[in-house]
């Protein structure tokens, strides 16, 4: 008998929570042996689906979200969910939720569901919180998550939710997979030496913080590529034109296969205010690309990134426009090495485990 996975996501746009499942999905079935499935709540595709068993719920749901229905949307949609996999895929699939919307549909799901929780939640949701409204998010985040277990993509993710959330069910901790395959057929139009970043342009990933820095190192001659959409784009185009850099920053835009534009990089930059389990640095060490971040996870001091030198106070910018330019020089300092425990064989194994745990 074919055992069945199914991945449930908000939508697969270009972050790191769609990248994980498409890399698990490729292991499950290349590893273990599994059938997998996608369901995508939201028909938003920015990652190249070809190949992949992909069900949008729009094609077999039609709950609305308007007027007084929408208090039951989440309930409706869980329904719906749970009909198409016992209908169309098993009963008994490990049904893997990811993402906030997912999170709280699928916290409505009679399916075997595991919550996979990508980023530190007490970061995410309570910092800068007034003491009322955090009283209100941690309600409603206990209600999310207090009928499946928990798996997090790294200790530092599981005693982030520890710290303020409730863990009612069984919790794990499985890392990521990391799967480089290089697009060798997207040229790369860029006239000499470059840095490069890779994120969505939002909040957290701290842009503004990644120019500043880039606005003050002693190489003039170096271009930064800032590879990713977003809705704060805008607002980073307008910072590069006020300091001069438009001729260094390049801004590429989203990149299914982003690993060819990290490989020819001189190094990879990473300057957030905090990550879960950073997959874009675990594919910069992967492809023996020197990196250079923020200390803004626990995860990444500890399990990421095995070389101090690449590690930077959050706020030091100064420092960490001094240590580019001794990047570009030395960049045998910044490189870390590969850890298995992100091997895509060993994670296929520990979710294999989660299945014959039910």
């Amino acid at each position: 008998m074919i055992k069945k996975m199914v991945f449930v996501i908000s939508a697969l746009r270009g972050g790191g929570a769609e990248k994980f499942v498409l890399n698990l999905y490729k292991a499950m079935e290349k590893y273990q042996g599994y059938e997998c499935h996608i369901v995508s709540i939201e028909k938003a595709v920015e990652h190249n689906i070809t190949g992949y068993r992909v069900h949008f719920v729009s094609d077999f749901c039609n709950v609305s979200k308007k007027g007084i229905r929408r208090l039951w949307y989440k309930k409706n949609v869980a329904q719906a969910i749970d009909c198409f996999v016992r209908d169309n895929i098993d009963a008994d699939a490990l049904v893997l939720s990811n993402m906030l919307l997912a999170d709280k549909i699928m916290s409505e799901s009679k399916l075997n569901v595991f919550h996979v929780i990508h980023s530190p939640y007490n970061d995410v949701f309570l910092n800068g919180v007034s003491n009322i409204k955090k009283l209100l998010i941690k309600r409603k985040v206990n209600s999310w998550y207090k009928n499946h277990p928990l798996v997090f993509v790294s200790e530092h993710a599981k005693d982030s939710f520890e710290l303020s959330f409730n863990i009612n069910k069984e919790s794990y901790v499985i890392h990521n997979p990391i799967n480089v395959e290089i697009d060798k057929t997207d040229s790369i139009d860029i006239d000499g030496d470059y840095l490069v970043h890779v994120g969505r342009f939002n909040r957290e990933k701290r842009h503004d913080r990644l120019i500043d820095i880039f606005s003050k190192i002693e190489d003039t001659k170096v271009k930064l590529l800032l590879i990713g959409d977003g809705k704060l784009q805008p607002i980073i185009r307008a910072d590069v034109e006020k300091r001069g850099l438009k001729d260094r920053v390049v801004f590429v835009g989203f990149k299914n296969n982003p690993y060819q534009y990290i490989k020819k990089s001189k190094g990879l930059l990473l300057t957030s205010d905090f990550e879960g389990l950073s997959m874009v640095l675990l594919e910069a060490i992967d492809l023996s690309v020197p990196v250079l971040s923020t200390d803004c996870s626990q995860a990444i001091r500890n399990v990421v990134i095995d070389n101090e030198s690449s590690l930077v106070p959050l706020d030091d910018t100064n420092l960490f426009a001094k240590k580019i330019d001794e990047l570009l020089t030395s960049p045998e300092r910044f490189i870390s090495k590969e850890n298995e425990i992100f091997h895509p064989k060993f994670v296929a194994q520990q979710y294999h485990n989660l299945f014959k745990r039910q």
